[in-house]
């Protein structure tokens, strides 16, 4: 049974487990990146900018999901939505990682980063591994 307020909003759990998650992983895969030898406050800030830009692509990718399949209650579920959700995730971020990295040059990649087809393979696992894994950790089954 589902009750009022923003603590039971899908987007609320999602988030929750996100933040933690991919903070983890952001702070983990940071010597693959060019930046790593730079001040400590400087990479707890950017990390930290990275890991809000990640909740944010899973909200995006959840709200996508959502006007798809019409429901916000589709975590849990035993529908395709959360193929749909990984894949709206992981087009986002090989199409902003070519264009930071590429275009931009927001970022770089350092020696010890593999790379397939241009985009860094640490961030392509990212959106192919976490958001199962928050969907997972959500999975409050409320359909």
């Amino acid at each position: 049974m589902r009750t009022s307020g923003w603590r039971n909003a899908p987007e609320w759990s999602l988030v929750a487990w996100g933040l933690p998650v991919n903070a983890v992983w952001e702070f983990a895969h940071s010597p693959l990146y060019t930046d790593w030898t730079s001040e400590w406050t400087y990479l707890l800030w950017t990390r930290l900018h990275c890991t809000a830009g990640d909740a944010l692509i899973l909200l995006g990718a959840f709200w996508v999901t959502a006007a798809v399949v019409r429901t916000r209650h589709w975590i849990g579920t035993r529908s395709r939505a959360g193929l749909l959700f990984v894949a709206l995730g992981f087009a986002y971020t090989v199409w902003s990682e070519r264009y930071n990295v590429g275009v931009r040059a927001s970022w770089g990649y350092g020696p010890a980063m593999p790379v397939l087809l241009g985009v860094g393979l640490t961030p392509m696992l990212q959106w192919v591994l976490l958001p199962p894994l928050v969907l997972r950790l959500t999975g409050r089954g409320d359909h």
